[in-house]
């Protein structure tokens, strides 16, 4: 499963399929040198976002 955010243009217009720039998961999620990450990692699961849990509010 990927991110919700892989069917999102830039402009955040929902795509009924992948973002063509998203197409190549090892552009981005595969490290290129033994380093350590420059930032850390916030993936949130597509069943996480958008939802709040009930009495959460």
């Amino acid at each position: 499963m990927i991110s919700v955010t892989h069917y999102m243009t830039r402009e955040g217009q929902m795509l009924a399929d992948v973002s063509p720039r998203r197409y190549f998961c090892t552009a981005c999620h595969v490290p290129q040198a033994d380093v350590r990450p420059l930032v850390g990692n916030t993936f949130r699961d597509m069943s996480e976002m958008g939802v709040s849990q009930a009495g959460s509010e």
